[in-house]
């Protein structure tokens, strides 16, 4: 009885990691045309009832190419992608909280009353350099034609440290997250100051996403 019941726990075991499991293959390495058999493979893996874990690897060596995790359609925790030799080529963190609204300290002030003009604020050149580096359209935005403006606001303090990350106007749930992520990475820009004191400045800026 005890055999019988070891068994209909291994099988029971065997056909949930089935299903909690999915491989797909690909003919070529960007995982655009989808085949029977293919020289990559996509396995998707169920880690819980909201996220799911995807890894791209070649199909004969298991050599890696990336990892992605997704909470829902949104991406989430360490993107990974791997040289090669299957070494950490590059990392992406998705390991943030989106916020939506204004936050805002009582003592910060509005970027426009500093007075300073836009085009010889070196910090707006380096956020926009920063924006241009770490750009990159979401797939699944790509897939379902999705476009949009998203507007993020953010501090910078007396030392220049970047704070209070925060969307004011979303488009879309991928593209707001991807937003979130490139001004998330910017931890540093140079301080602001006011009548020569350095003082805590907000600013927003549009991030733009469209299709050609």
């Amino acid at each position: 009885m005890t055999k019988i019941f070891i068994l209909l726990l291994l099988f029971s075991n065997l056909a949930m990691s089935q299903v909690d499991s999915e491989i797909k293959y690909f003919k070529d390495k960007y995982g655009k045309t989808e085949v029977e058999s293919g020289p990559y493979m996509l396995e998707i893996k169920k880690i819980n009832d909201s996220v799911t874990n995807h890894i791209f690897s070649k199909t004969k060596k298991g050599q890696k190419i990336w990892s992605k995790s997704y909470l829902g359609k949104q991406p989430y925790g360490l993107w990974t992608r791997y040289d090669k030799k299957g070494n950490i080529e590059s990392t992406r963190d998705y390991n943030f909280t989106l916020k939506y609204g204004e936050f805002i300290p009582e003592n910060a002030i509005r970027y426009w009353e500093l007075g300073t003009a836009t085009q010889s604020d070196p910090n707006n050149q380096k956020i926009q350099q920063h924006i241009i580096k770490h750009f990159r359209y979401p797939e699944i935005a790509v897939e379902n034609g999705i476009e949009g403006r998203v507007t993020v606001q953010f501090t910078i303090d007396e030392t220049g440290k970047v704070d209070h990350l925060s969307i004011t106007e979303g488009a879309d749930i991928v593209l707001d997250t991807e937003c979130f992520a490139i001004m998330n990475s910017l931890k540093q820009l140079e301080p602001y100051k006011k009548n020569g004191q350095s003082v805590l400045v907000y600013k927003t800026i549009p991030i733009t996403f469209k299709l050609k």
